[in-house]
């Protein structure tokens, strides 16, 4: 009889339901970026040691060809 009570009383309380969908979604959401952050990481920082090699000094050439125009 008193798991009874407790069960219908239990069935019939839903104010908490909102929280705990919202806490999943944002679980959910969690979950999925630190997926995405796993997976590219090794793509990123292959760029960013790819940029420093050749590009960054091009630049600075390119730079130093304008600076020394304008001397």
């Amino acid at each position: 009889m008193l798991f009874r009570e407790l069960y219908l009383n239990f069935s019939k309380d839903n104010r908490c339901q909102g929280s705990v969908e919202l806490i999943l979604i944002v679980g959910g959401i969690i979950v999925i970026i630190l997926l995405v952050v796993a997976l590219y990481k090794s793509y990123v920082i292959e760029l960013g040691d790819e940029i420093n090699s050749g590009e960054v000094e091009a630049l600075n050439g390119s730079f130093s060809e304008i600076s020394s125009k304008f001397d």
